[in-house]
């Protein structure tokens, strides 16, 4: 496998890690109540706030490294075309992890950006992935866009969004994931 490859899988997947670490730290955590932003909050998680920051910066992070890096292998129009939004999203996520929701408006601003942003990365592959051979890859980023963008319309019974977050970013995550199997 590819150091690319890996570099994609870890991005995919290394958040996870960090958040599953915070729930599992966090008995007060109800994902229908609550925000994932929530664990890196200290009014909620106090001095374990660092452990959900990090895994979103480090994800973040790793996303930019997998776009550019897949920008420079590829040199093509068919491949900058979504990497660079994609590394706009890494930076994104990267930044909700360190401007937590300890920093309000910011943070707010921030997790609606990367939630908007995200389809719209989908959509952008979806369109481009005939040019770069895999229709299958972009019906199913065409897919979890559509889906990614409509789940937060819908009025649920619940009163926290971490559902919501958690179902989107899974998707981007299987997405991500079968692209850098695929297409680096």
């Amino acid at each position: 496998m590819k150091a690319l490859q890996i570099i994609g899988i870890l991005a995919a997947t290394v958040a996870y890690v960090f958040i599953a670490v915070s729930i599992s730290l966090a008995p007060w955590f109800d994902f229908r109540n609550n925000a994932l932003s929530d664990l890196g909050g200290s009014a909620y998680h106090g001095s374990l706030t660092w452990i959900f920051n990090t895994g979103l910066m480090l994800s973040g992070a790793l996303v930019v490294v997998f776009s550019v890096g897949a920008i420079v292998v590829h040199r093509s129009w068919k491949y900058s075309v979504w990497l660079i939004p994609l590394a706009l999203v890494g930076i994104n996520l990267a930044l909700v992890g360190f401007f937590s929701e300890d920093f309000g408006e910011i943070h707010r601003t921030l997790s609606i950006t990367l939630f908007m942003a995200t389809p719209i990365t989908l959509f952008i592959y979806s369109y481009v992935s005939w040019p770069l051979g895999s229709p299958k890859l972009g019906a199913l980023a065409l897919a979890f866009g559509v889906a990614s963008a409509l789940i937060w319309f819908v009025r649920w019974p619940w009163q926290g969004v971490a559902i919501q977050e958690t179902i989107t970013m899974i998707m981007a995550s299987i997405w991500l994931i079968l692209v850098a199997l695929k297409n680096v």
